[in-house]
C-alpha cells in the first residue's frame, strides 16, 4: 500500500480507505440495531431485503461505517447524511452512492459476504472494489476480464483476481462500473496514470492490502500527482 494513516509525505492526492471484516459484527444483536438506526430510507430497504444472514450484516456493516466516518469529516450526525443513488440506465436509487451534503468528498463502498471496503477522497472520483479470491476462479474468466494482449501474452505475475479489481476499482472511479466491458483495456499498472477508456480522464490504481483469500483496490481520476493511500 502506498502511504499509511498518519504519513506526512506531501502529495497531491489522498485517498482515506477502510477495510474492515464481518465476522466480529455479525452475532451482535445490538451493535445491528446501533447500526440499522442511522440507515436512511432507501439503506434500510435494501438490507432488510438481503435474505442470507452474512449479506446482510455486510451491507449493514458497510453503510454504517460510511455515515460514522464522513459523519465525522463533515462534522454531521451520521443519520442526517442525504446521498443520491440515482442509477445512470434506470434513473432508481440504487447507484453509486453521491453525498449531497458535500459533494466534494467522493466515496466509493465495495463488499463481498466477509469483507467490506470504504473509499473517501477529496482529491476527485475514487472507486474501490474487494473480492474473493475464489470468485474468479472459473473457467473462461480471460474470455470476460482479460484484454486480448493479456489472453495473447500473460499478465505477469498479476493474479486473475488483482486484475479484476484493479479495473473494476478503475471504472468506478470514472463513474462507468461495468458498463463498459473489463477486456476493452490492460489491467493498469500501480501507481501510474493510466488512460483506459477513451475520451475519459486517466487513472491510478493502487493495491489494497486485505484478508488472505481476498483482494482489493483503489483508483482515483489522475492528474492531481502521486497518489497517497491512507489506511484506517
Amino acid at each position: 500500500m502506498d502511504g499509511t494513516e498518519g504519513s506526512r509525505r506531501p502529495t497531491d492526492a489522498t485517498v482515506d480507505v477502510w477495510v474492515r471484516e464481518t465476522t466480529a459484527a455479525a452475532g451482535v444483536p445490538e451493535a445491528a440495531a446501533a447500526s440499522a438506526a442511522v440507515l436512511d430510507v432507501h439503506e434500510r430497504e435494501r438490507w432488510v431485503r438481503l435474505t442470507d444472514r452474512r449479506d446482510a450484516a455486510a451491507y449493514l456493516l458497510l453503510h454504517a461505517l460510511a455515515r460514522r466516518e464522513i459523519g465525522r469529516i463533515v462534522g454531521r450526525p451520521p443519520e442526517s447524511l442525504r446521498f443520491d443513488r440515482t442509477c445512470p440506465d434506470c434513473g432508481r436509487q440504487h447507484g453509486a452512492p453521491r453525498l449531497l451534503d458535500d459533494p466534494g468528498l467522493h466515496l466509493s463502498l465495495s463488499r463481498t459476504r466477509d469483507v467490506v471496503a470504504l473509499a473517501l477522497s477529496r482529491s476527485g472520483p475514487v472507486g474501490v472494489d474487494v473480492e474473493v479470491v475464489d470468485a474468479v476462479a472459473f473457467g473462461g474468466y480471460g474470455d470476460v476480464a482479460l484484454h486480448s494482449d493479456e489472453r495473447a501474452h500473460g499478465t505477469g505475475e498479476l493474479t486473475d483476481v488483482t486484475t479484476w479489481v484493479r479495473k473494476e476499482a478503475a471504472l468506478k472511479a470514472l463513474g462507468l462500473g461495468l458498463r463498459v466491458d473489463p477486456t476493452t483495456f490492460v489491467t493498469p499498472a500501480p501507481g501510474i496514470p493510466t488512460d483506459i477508456v477513451a475520451g475519459m480522464p486517466s487513472v491510478t490504481v493502487v493495491d489494497l492490502d486485505v484478508p488472505r483469500a481476498y483482494a482489493a483496490a483503489v483508483a482515483l481520476e489522475s492528474g492531481r500527482g502521486a497518489l497517497a493511500v491512507r489506511a484506517h
